[in-house]
């Protein structure tokens, strides 16, 4: 079955997969979580489709397309095949999910876990969103313990404002969260300044060891879709319609337009 699952997604290009029963996970919203579902899949979504390091301020994660609405998308294909083709039920998830999809993902061997609180991919590095297919079906799994990463301490030193603590992140020091805001001090202000911060923040992960030789994503929504340089004058252009198909829209213009301003 998951030799199956694997040749499905491959024509996605997709092809970081593995498999847990649910009885392995971490359950965070039992809400949601399909009364029947026995296994959950877990696949890798990479999203950074060049080695070059942007130099506007905006996180690589930004200037693509919403992953939101990749995922939507992607599981309406995927789905359809799978619940007719196995006689199964399958429900996506991305983000929102009733499961820890980042230790879950771990757990399949997927990758490690970053002091900067990542999923660090095998073949991808940091820059991947996370997947989770539960299901009905009952699949074979390859549990491995959870592993963390070789704790060079870089991403700990990197960070301007020391956000990076021994267990995760400190939210309201971290530069991406600060970037999102809509009321900052004074000293908030200076520091996106100082480090060029517009939306979202990097600065971890281009310093990670594990980014180094991490292969780039071949995933056309991605790679169609990335803004090679974003300034006043582009969010100023771009349609509400296009504004929105960005990450950085969920919080309006003014805020990225005021960012820029005073950065």
């Amino acid at each position: 079955m998951l030799e199956f699952i694997r040749n499905i997604f491959k024509n996605e290009s997709i092809t970081r997969i593995g498999a847990l029963p649910i009885t392995e996970c971490y359950i965070v919203n039992e809400r949601i979580l399909p009364s029947d579902a026995k296994s959950a899949i877990i696949f890798i979504i990479p999203y950074k489709s060049t080695e070059e390091i942007a130099k506007d301020g905006f996180s690589e994660y930004a200037r693509i397309y919403d992953y939101h609405k990749y995922a939507s998308a992607l599981y309406e294909r995927v789905i359809t095949t799978l619940n007719r083709e196995t006689n199964e039920q399958f429900f996506g998830f991305c983000d929102h999910s009733p499961i820890n999809e980042k230790l879950a993902a771990a757990k399949c061997g997927l990758g490690v876990i970053g002091r900067n609180s990542l999923l660090i991919d095998k073949i991808y590095g940091s820059f991947v969103f996370i997947g989770s297919l539960l299901t009905t079906a009952e699949i074979k799994s390859n549990i491995t313990p959870i592993e963390s990463c070789i704790n060079c301490g870089r991403c700990i030193t990197s960070c301007p404002n020391s956000a990076i603590k021994e267990h995760g992140i400190e939210r309201t020091k971290c530069l991406s969260a600060i970037s999102q805001k809509k009321q900052k001090t004074d000293e908030e202000k200076m520091l996106l300044k100082e480090n060029n911060i517009v939306w979202g923040c990097d600065i971890c992960q281009n310093v990670c060891p594990y980014n180094d030789s991490a292969t780039v994503s071949s995933i056309p929504y991605f790679n169609d879709s990335r803004i090679n340089h974003i300034d006043k004058k582009l969010i100023e252009q771009l349609s509400d319609e296009d504004f929105k198909k960005y990450a950085f829209s969920y919080k309006g213009r003014k805020i990225v337009l005021d960012n820029i301003e005073f950065i």
